[in-house]
């Protein structure tokens, strides 16, 4: 066994009331912060085509808050997981913590204790089957859509793209040493405990799976269903092709013979490999302990764990297949193996043995976690294995240790064992142990302080690192080190099923990089050619067109980037950048051939180079891009007057001196207690930092009841009450003309900030919705960030309708927003890219050094083309090889990180039904 395998280790008051009733009446210039309304339309990335409901099935509903749930929708078994956002999250880059959440939740769920993301959902998580991870070295967002046509796997099998903001340091690392937050609330503990019966001995968790009774060693033997959970090699069981099977009987009895097992292993460009394996029988005697020459070319030999030397190794000839034989011959039909985390001793000699016991596991833990066997025998057997002086472990040592130790358990017993050695291995009394609580409450104690490989091995699961040689913090155990991607590809089939959570690195394009003169200069070509797309000519124009006028004419396409006018000629023309592609498109479709006031013709044309000859490929590409689908993008979007005055006039109500005029013109007589709801009706729209002037009408209103109580008392004679009586209506008359003047202020800074809204927002959601909605359900709507300074407003948006019928219908209609008409066409830009052009970097001074170099990064971008080609082959089989129900992730980690063009892609792999049935309902092929 290797030894690196051992650290597996109310009432409502009358403020809360005034306070709902401004809620509801407050302007529109306010803007809430309140959490995103829970029916805001989500995009789903996977879903499973319902099925038609039956009549028994419509009866079966749970009552959620007032609310009706179909019961089949709690029944989260049968169903695959999928992952959803809303439509306008898209735009906001992915970032590391981000993806970190999702990785965690996915791999650990509620059982975890941990919380869905705060960026997505992820549905179903109970039967999300693995986590992979693919790292694409040395790609960028500029890299997939350079090269957009050569990508047909990433494109297609792919449904949810991002931009991915880089991080600095060690992504891998990163990911495995994140802390696992637990955010199961503190007081749910106590609930629950509470709720518990009094806890004891039957509680301990060697006492709840073997109960309290001695039994034969038959008793402890794993039985198959456990051995293929905790990854033991298995006859028929996928990852177990062509492992040598033992002769041993169908049945064992308590009086089979018992045989130590422990293997050493070294790092190899396949993985971790056999070196070293020692067998002892049931008296302790070593029957078999040889040395064994890996086939593969040693990375590493390990040496601080296995005890493996260059030397040792140098005159060794004996292969693995003749110490399987050896092995077979040893071991009598009946016998027992018996180790500590013997499934990967058993791995690394290809070998199947159906009659095990593991010490790891009679002496078990909590939440999967696991002793070491250094610690089980310095307590239990009280010896000393594996110490500093000695240069590696003896695995003779550490099987005869695992055979006695599990000599020890049969002979003693389960309640025995956990009596005398609880206070001293578990670190409790036996009283001290509750029943078993929700398992993520429970989990929250113990694993609060756990890095995520760590929570991964305490909830018994298995990770792995596949790729280039590094330093990252997972155990050298759990990383398997390749020269090439070829070699990386076939590692992660061969031990697919040995491993739910994988990373695996594919860094060929990194190293072609690296091989490059100049790499700055290949990724300036790169954002060049980009730049390219979104650009066009315009002339000729009048000689003295300003840029102002050029922008001006070309605004009604899209945002425009730069302006430059090109003198040079004998006529002026201009050359426009716009930020997205559709921009340059609307504006050879609309503007080419466009009548200015001066008689000039202007023709609107695209460059003419050899990067642009494919052009209308690559856009017929983008516009079918599943993530595109019905989508339209609306440009020429401008708000004008009608927004203010609308503004002013939703903002005006009851929010000015009417109001106060109103309560003023109220007369002091014997309803006069009825005045405090007419000014608390006004002050419902005041801002909240006006609590000072409601608290004094609400002073004078309370003291104008007390001194009517009073006036109204019996006793009082009428004269004196007529007094008291006019001397009240003078002092709130008073106070009344304070409100007046206070609001009347309110209301003229309610307007000004509502046109000054209005003027630098340029449009909203709901006038979009509004406008864009009498032609279909618009599920969602994206209204670009600004980009540069000089851009005042948004005069864009991208819509997200419910079908594609509804998309001709908008694309076939002459559309207005106010009274000015808006440009349409289906989207060509992915939602998550606010800009063609921010995936660039380049500058003024490079476009001359690119066009000098035309000819010789021509030949670069052809290897590129090539090298682009393969990773997305390699990335469907990696994908196809996935087993279904398993959340897949590719990154493309960007060139700079503080440019944040990286790549994140995320898919949920389903089965070949689940992906028809989502494909009829998006309308595409299957």
């Amino acid at each position: 066994m290797s030894s690196l395998s051992h650290n597996n280790e109310p009432t409502n008051t009358a403020a809360d009331v005034h306070e709902n009733l401004f809620s509801e009446l407050q302007p529109s210039f306010i803007q809430p912060e309140s959490p995103r309304n829970h029916m805001e339309p989500q995009v789903c990335l996977k879903r499973k085509r319902e099925s038609s409901p039956t009549p028994e099935s419509s009866k079966r509903v749970k009552e959620t808050d007032g609310n009706k749930v179909p019961e089949s929708e709690h029944r989260s078994g049968s169903r695959p997981p999928r992952l959803s956002l809303p439509f306008d999250r898209l735009q906001e880059p992915v970032t590391l913590k981000d993806l970190t959440e999702l990785l965690q939740f996915a791999a650990l769920g509620n059982t975890g204790g941990l919380k869905q993301p705060s960026w997505c959902r992820l549905h179903h998580q109970k039967n999300v089957s693995g986590v992979s991870v693919i790292l694409l070295e040395g790609l960028s967002q500029a890299h997939f859509y350079r090269h957009y046509q050569y990508f047909k796997h990433l494109r297609t099998k792919y449904t949810s793209r991002h931009s991915y903001t880089p991080s600095p340091g060690n992504m891998i690392s990163e990911i495995f040493s994140s802390e696992v937050v637990n955010n199961s609330p503190a007081d749910a503990l106590g609930d629950q405990k509470s709720a518990q019966p009094e806890g004891g001995l039957q509680w301990h968790p060697v006492i709840r799976k073997f109960g309290l009774e001695t039994r034969g060693l038959t008793g402890y033997l794993l039985t198959q269903e456990e051995m293929i959970k905790k990854h033991f090699p298995v006859r028929g069981m996928p990852g177990s092709e062509g492992f040598v099977c033992t002769d041993s009987d169908d049945r064992v009895t308590d009086s089979s013979p018992l045989y130590g097992l422990d293997c050493e292993m070294c790092l190899t460009e396949w993985g971790n490999e056999l070196t070293r394996i020692s067998l002892v029988d049931s008296r302790g005697s070593c029957v078999l302990d040889e040395l064994v020459k890996p086939p593969n070319r040693i990375l590493h030999y390990l040496t601080q764990f296995s005890g493996i030397t260059r030397a040792m190794l140098q005159p060794i000839t004996t292969t693995l297949r003749e110490v399987q034989s050896k092995l077979k011959k040893v071991l009598p039909r009946d016998a027992v193996l018996v180790g500590h985390s013997l499934e990967n001793d058993l791995r690394a000699l290809n070998l199947i043995h159906p009659h095990v016991i593991d010490t790891s596991l009679l002496y078990r833990r909590e939440f999967g976690r696991r002793f070491k066997l250094k610690v089980l025998a310095e307590t239990v057997l009280k010896k000393q294995i594996q110490t500093e002086e000695r240069k590696g472990h003896d695995p003779t040592e550490d099987a005869q240790a695992a055979l006695e130790l599990a000599q020890y358990f049969i002979h003693t017993g389960p309640r025995q064992v956990v009596e005398l050695y609880c206070e001293e291995l578990w670190g409790v009394s036996p009283t001290m142990y509750q029943p078993p609580v929700n398992r993520a409450t429970s989990t929250h104690n113990n694993n609060s302080s756990l890095r995520f490989a760590e929570a991964l091995k305490s909830s018994g699961q298995s990770a792995v690192f596949i790729g280039k040689r590094a330093d990252n913090t997972l155990d050298l155990s759990n990383q398997q080190w390749h020269s090439s991607d070829r070699e990386v590809l076939s590692s992660f089939k061969r031990g697919l099923d040995s491993h739910s959570f994988s990373i695996v690195q594919l860094s060929s394009f990194s190293d072609h990089l690296k091989a490059m003169i100049s790499t700055d200069q290949h990724y300036h070509t790169m954002s060049q050619r980009l730049r390219e797309m979104c650009v066009v000519f315009a002339g000729p124009l009048p000689s003295d067109y300003t840029e102002r006028a050029v922008r001006r004419l070309f605004s009604s396409c899209g945002n425009v980037r730069a302006v430059r006018l090109l003198n040079a000629t004998q006529r002026v023309h201009a050359e426009v950048e716009f930020e997205l592609l559709e921009g340059a498109v609307l504006a050879v479709e609309m503007l080419n051939g466009t009548l200015l006031h001066s008689g000039h013709i202007v023709k609107v044309q695209r460059p003419v180079k050899e990067s642009m000859l494919d052009l209308d490929v690559f856009l017929s590409s983008l516009q079918d891009d599943p993530l595109n689908a019905n989508v339209i993008y609306a440009a020429g979007l401008k708000a004008n007057a009608k927004t203010a005055q609308f503004a002013a006039k939703v903002n005006g109500t009851g929010l000015n001196a009417n109001a106060a005029a109103e309560v003023n013109e109220t007369r002091l007589n014997a309803n006069i207690a009825a005045l405090p709801a007419k000014v608390n009706r006004a002050r419902l729209h005041a801002k909240a930092n006006h609590s000072g002037l409601l608290e004094k009408v609400n002073g004078t209103f309370l003291n104008a009841k007390a001194k009517l109580a009073e006036a109204n008392g019996p006793g009082l004679h009428a004269k004196a009450k007529f007094a008291k009586l006019a001397e009240l209506s003078v002092e709130v008359n008073g106070t009344l003309l304070q409100v007046k003047t206070m609001l009347a202020e309110i209301a003229a800074e309610a307007n000004v900030g509502a046109r000054l809204h209005a003027k630098t927002a340029g449009l909203c959601e709901e006038d979009l919705r509004e406008a864009f909605g009498q032609y279909g359900t618009v599920q969602g709507v994206i209204l670009p960030a600004k980009h540069s300074r000089k851009q005042k407003r948004r005069r864009h948006a991208f819509l997200k309708y419910d079908s594609p019928d509804t998309v001709d219908a908008v694309l076939s209609s002459p559309v207005e927003l106010w009274d000015r008409k808006v440009s349409t066409r289906r989207a060509l830009t992915p939602p998550h890219l606010c800009s063609w052009v921010t995936m660039t970097t380049t500058t003024g001074s490079d476009r001359e050094t690119l066009d000098e170099s035309s000819q010789e990064t021509g030949r670069e971008e052809q290897e590129v083309a090539c090298a682009m080609r393969k990773l997305d082959r390699r990335v469907g089989k990696l994908f196809r090889s996935l087993p279904d129900n398993t959340l897949s992730i590719v990154l493309l980690p960007g060139h700079n990180s503080s440019h944040g063009d990286g790549l994140c892609f995320l898919e949920v792999k389903q089965g070949s039904a689940a992906l028809s049935n989502h494909a009829h309902d998006l309308m595409l092929p299957a």
